[in-house]
């Protein structure tokens, strides 16, 4: 009977191991592919989101959110001139329940919920349809207000439906369930704008982290798992 709760023991811990091995870290990054081409200089290596869980966007921003929420931070390492004044959220397997108000964490930014135009301009041209209830646009007046500085850091909370996992919300990026869209106005010396779109298509593609691996030590412990309980096996047939 001991045996037989020390096998259960370990059985468990081993699906413990193998489960964290498919848990995407926190946070996922992705990076943009432009759509458009009205600017001649494609800008698309300067955006850049992030997305947190629970845990990490408190150690890491120092920001509470809830255990169902995630947290999405939009930044443009600013080398060639360039403002980020609408954000796009195609969400065609509904992943996204609803969102807070928007938080600045870095620099000046200012954005409302009114989105104008509604989609993505061009978006239609890959099947980008901005679900309705999310995103933000720059709000008027200063421009300075989008994101458009190396510091501004714009961050927008966000809750998960009920059922979906911060696992399930990577594979969606992953698998281009979730994709976000960039409108970016005054581009470089000709001042044009252009569309980008988040590029997760698969594991490692488009900055998106691959499922955490299982460590090394882990293979072995399940190793000696198996072996361990092959033994008790042939000790119990005995």
């Amino acid at each position: 009977m001991k045996s037989f709760v020390l096998s259960k023991s370990f059985l468990a811990a081993g699906a413990l191991l193998l489960s964290s091995a498919q848990v995407f870290a926190s946070p996922i990054s992705l990076d943009f592919t432009r759509v458009t081409n009205n600017s001649s200089q494609n800008v698309a290596s300067q955006f850049s989101v992030n997305v947190f869980n629970q845990a990490d966007a408190f150690s890491i921003l120092n920001q509470s959110i809830g255990a169902t929420d995630v947290l999405f931070t939009f930044k443009n390492a600013v080398g060639i001139a360039s403002n980020i004044a609408e954000i796009y959220f195609d969400d065609s397997n509904f992943l996204l329940s609803q969102y807070a108000p928007f938080l600045n964490l870095g620099g000046t930014t200012d954005f409302g919920t009114t989105l104008n135009p509604s989609n993505l301009p061009s978006g239609n041209t890959i099947g980008f349809v901005a679900t309705s209830g999310f995103g933000a646009d720059v709000n008027p007046g200063n421009p300075n207000n989008g994101i458009n500085a190396s510091n501004d850091l714009l961050g927008i909370r966000i809750a998960l439906q009920t059922g979906v996992s911060f696992l399930d919300l990577g594979r969606g990026l992953q698998d281009d369930l979730l994709r976000i869209g960039l409108h970016v106005r005054s581009i470089g010396a000709d001042g044009e704008s252009d569309s980008f779109v988040s590029n997760g298509e698969t594991a490692g593609g488009g900055g998106l982290g691959s499922p955490v691996p299982l460590p090394a030590a882990a293979w072995m412990f399940l190793t000696g798992l198996v072996g361990f309980l092959g033994l008790q096996r042939r000790r119990t047939a005995v």
